[in-house]
């Protein structure tokens, strides 16, 4: 059962001012203002009951590539990408309702809804099974068509896709980024500043943010942008990847400020068929940032074999190896462990790692891509920040916890007694998530205060 003690006056409007001014402030940074100013032809759609635009290319080639914009953006932001395109495929770049061309106002931009428009202008105008590229908001969309339309899609790329992680794992990453700004070199990591976020956060977690509030805002300009990244942060993508049959193509730019590259390594994780590809220099937009990187890559992958999958290795190291960390910070561990122990530590990296046991006291630690238990408890973690990104835990009781923080993204937690058991009261965001246990089966996306009482 998911409980919150804090109370405090006025709490909706709080909720509500706080997730703006944070996430949905930071990310309206996303849009790429690109003016290429393409030819448009404009049709009516049924899901806004308005106009939706879009270019066309090379009507008489086969197959589709459809390609959909992020947030702010528009059918213009591919003018690096669609003469070459043209020169082989269909080409059919949207503007999605409430952005370029098409049709706006205040009305429900959900991932969903965009699907449903994508859905009725490709039955429309394309040749299906299409190849379907989106960026930033567009591929959270893209990604969201080809869970509900699997048939129609031949081949899915997907770059630098914002949202996806809970809206609290996501604003943290963002605030943080904020608030460190260019001094990457300074003395607050990153880690710190996002575990810093996200106690200022975590109180807006108590309230409801009421999508009807923003629809019913004052009309602006930035009013569209401001409803559909409020329902990309609203959305729960975890029942949509598992649906995705296509094979995708995760593009993302090293240096991507908007987009974490950790909603990549989480959907290469849940992706059924996926790769991932990363463009060394390029941000949020490698489209137009490196354009001719970004081209190379996107061809490949359209018209190219499909990669073989990836050799899975056995870790290296001793089975009975034992790591330690005392009082210090910047430490990293791979590879096989018998145990791993942290004590009082900060910025701790465990990755690409096995081990059957992890104890965390009063310690900051990242674990990524890792294998983590056997018998009796997993992971105990006590006054400590942890945050997991693409791990398996699982024992007994997968994880034990008192008076700790969790930040946990596509993780799956495994428990034949218990998935996570508090023994004082601790806080946890869970994204795209998976629990095994006796109380719960099934996926874990959201926001939750764990109790003595209440064990999942």
């Amino acid at each position: 059962m998911v409980t919150m003690a804090m109370r405090k006056p006025n709490g909706k409007i709080m909720g509500n001012r706080m997730l703006q001014l944070f996430g949905l402030m930071l990310l309206l940074l996303a849009s790429t203002g690109v003016q290429a100013q393409l030819s448009r032809q404009c049709v009516p759609e049924p899901v806004f009951t308005g106009r939706v635009c879009f270019h066309e290319s090379n009507t008489d080639a086969s197959p589709t590539v459809v390609l959909v914009h992020g947030l702010g953006g528009s059918a213009d932001d591919w003018g690096a990408q669609i003469p070459l395109l043209a020169g082989r495929y269909h080409v059919l770049a949207i503007d999605l309702p409430g952005f370029g061309h098409s049709d706006g106002g205040s009305k429900h931009y959900t991932p969903e809804n965009y699907a449903a428009v994508l859905h009725h202008l490709i039955q429309q105008r394309a040749r299906a099974p299409v190849l379907l590229v989106g960026h930033s908001l567009g591929g959270a969309v893209a990604l969201n068509y080809a869970a509900l339309h699997p048939e129609t899609v031949s081949r899915l790329v997907v770059v630098d896709v914002a949202g996806i992680l809970h809206r609290l794992a996501y604003n943290k990453f963002l605030v943080g980024r904020w608030l460190q700004g260019d001094n990457t070199a300074s003395r607050w990591s990153s880690e710190w500043l996002q575990s810093f976020a996200g106690k200022f956060l975590e109180g807006a977690e108590s309230y409801p943010v009421d999508s009807e509030d923003v629809l019913s805002a004052p009309h602006g300009v930035a009013a569209e942008r401001n409803i559909a990244a409020m329902a990309l942060l609203e959305t729960d993508f975890a029942p949509l990847l598992s649906q995705v049959t296509s094979p995708v193509l995760i593009l993302w730019g090293q240096e991507d400020r908007i987009a974490p590259l950790r909603t990549a390594e989480v959907l290469l994780h849940r992706l059924p068929r996926a790769w991932l590809e990363i463009i060394d220099g390029a941000g949020h937009v490698p489209m137009s940032e490196q354009p001719d990187e970004f081209n190379r890559r996107l061809l490949a992958s359209l018209d190219g074999a499909l990669p073989s999958p990836p050799l899975v290795r056995a870790s290296e190291g001793d089975a009975e190896r034992i790591g330690r960390c005392e009082r210090q910070r910047n430490v990293r561990f791979s590879g096989r462990y018998r145990r791993i122990e942290l004590h009082h530590c900060s910025d701790v990296i465990i990755a690409d790692a096995e081990l059957d046991e992890l104890y965390v006291f009063e310690s900051r630690v990242l674990i990524e891509r890792s294998r983590i238990g056997g018998s009796g408890l997993a992971v105990d973690a006590i006054g400590s920040d942890v945050k997991m990104t693409a791990v398996d835990v699982h024992g007994d009781v997968a994880l034990r916890v008192a008076r700790s923080r969790l930040d946990l993204a596509a993780v799956d937690l495994d428990g034949r007694e218990a998935a996570v058991m508090a023994v004082s009261n601790s806080k946890a965001v869970f994204s795209l998530c998976r629990v095994n246990s006796p109380q719960r089966t099934g996926d874990l996306h959201g926001y939750y205060v764990l109790t003595p009482q209440s064990p999942l």
